[in-house]
């Protein structure tokens, strides 16, 4: 694993966060069903994506992030897409258009869960480890990115 001066993607900005206990989040997901983060602790490693569908740069690394999570589709990871300020139907519609109908969509209309991530600019792709703990934060979209999220993705999930 890549410490918090990562060679790829920003994890300076949010290295507090590192080693830390997840802040939990409570967030409506786009069927209006109740997400509770700490529902998942101890069982899975999640990965919050911080995306926007105005966001380029979130456009693009969806992609990786969702390629690197379905890498790991029989082991208990699960991606995250926590989207910042759009309207459930403007969601909904993107992303009937691009094809990704099954991501796991929560709303964070009031930006709660990015200010309890530190988040200051998106996306920002945050893993965190089945003990609850944040394992790695990446900020922005750089080529290479899946890899460096199979990478941490995979150490996560062999820490205790």
């Amino acid at each position: 694993m890549r410490g918090k001066g990562a060679p790829h993607g920003d994890a300076s900005a949010l290295s507090s966060l590192i080693g830390q206990e997840a802040p939990n989040i409570e967030l409506a997901q786009l069927d209006g069903e109740a997400f509770k983060l700490s529902d998942h602790f101890g069982k899975r490693v999640i990965v919050l994506d911080f995306w926007a569908t105005w966001c380029g740069p979130c456009i693009q690394a969806m992609p990786e992030v969702m390629s690197a999570v379905a890498s790991f589709k029989d082991q208990p990871v699960t991606l995250v897409a926590v989207n910042q300020q759009d309207s459930t139907s403007k969601v909904k519609k993107f992303l009937g258009a691009k094809g990704w109908d099954d991501l796991l969509v929560v709303m964070d209309t009031d930006k709660k869960a990015g200010e309890a991530y530190q988040v200051t600019g998106i996306p920002t792709t945050v893993i965190i480890g089945k003990n609850g703990e944040v394992h790695m934060v990446h900020t922005g979209y750089h080529v290479g990115l899946e890899t460096d999220l199979k990478e941490d993705i995979t150490a996560a999930l062999n820490a205790q």
